[in-house]
């Protein structure tokens, strides 16, 4: 614990003496940090193995519990009906929806209300919202999206239904 602490003492020093700036006493720093979270690691790793999972030896330690059965996001669930609006410019219209946890990408795509399977914009963003430009005024058009995260790809959402002016 001693050798620890002294680490500590060290890099403590050494990101006081680097907030004057300057390349070599922002090295130091790097290292010093870099030998504390070594020895910081090295120990957790000890007291882990002495512990025998033991959680009431693990907690006495101080270093805090961690999970050890994280569960997986699993399959997502379809997002939320698109909140369609005008858009900025004439043949324009802005899409929205709520986030869906664990997702990562997003695909949308655009059809005439008439023909709701002949998709004439489809694109991926990685936020839940989207504008859509260059759609003919006086159509009224479906918006629908999924969610792609690390299992797979969710059901697509409810269409959402605006007239473009």
């Amino acid at each position: 614990m001693a050798v620890v602490k002294t680490a500590l003492d060290e890099f403590t020093a050494a990101l006081s003496d680097a907030a004057d700036g300057g390349v070599e006493k922002t090295a130091i720093k790097n290292a010093k940090r870099a030998n504390l979270v070594s020895l910081l690691r090295q120990l957790s790793s000890y007291v882990f193995a002495t512990s025998d999972e033991d959680m009431t030896k693990l907690l006495s330690s101080g270093f805090p519990a961690q999970k050890t059965n994280r569960s997986p996001i699993g399959p997502l669930p379809a997002p939320g009906t698109p909140f369609l609006s005008q858009g900025a410019v004439t043949g324009s219209l802005d899409a929205s929806t709520s986030p869906v946890a664990g997702s990562y990408i997003y695909n949308w795509r655009v059809a005439l209300a008439s023909a709701p399977t002949v998709y004439v914009k489809q694109v991926q963003t990685t936020g839940a919202s989207k504008t859509f430009d260059g759609l003919t005024p006086g159509q009224i058009y479906n918006v629908q999206l999924n969610a792609v995260g690390t299992a797979g790809t969710s059901d697509w959402s409810n269409a959402g239904e605006l007239m473009v002016v």
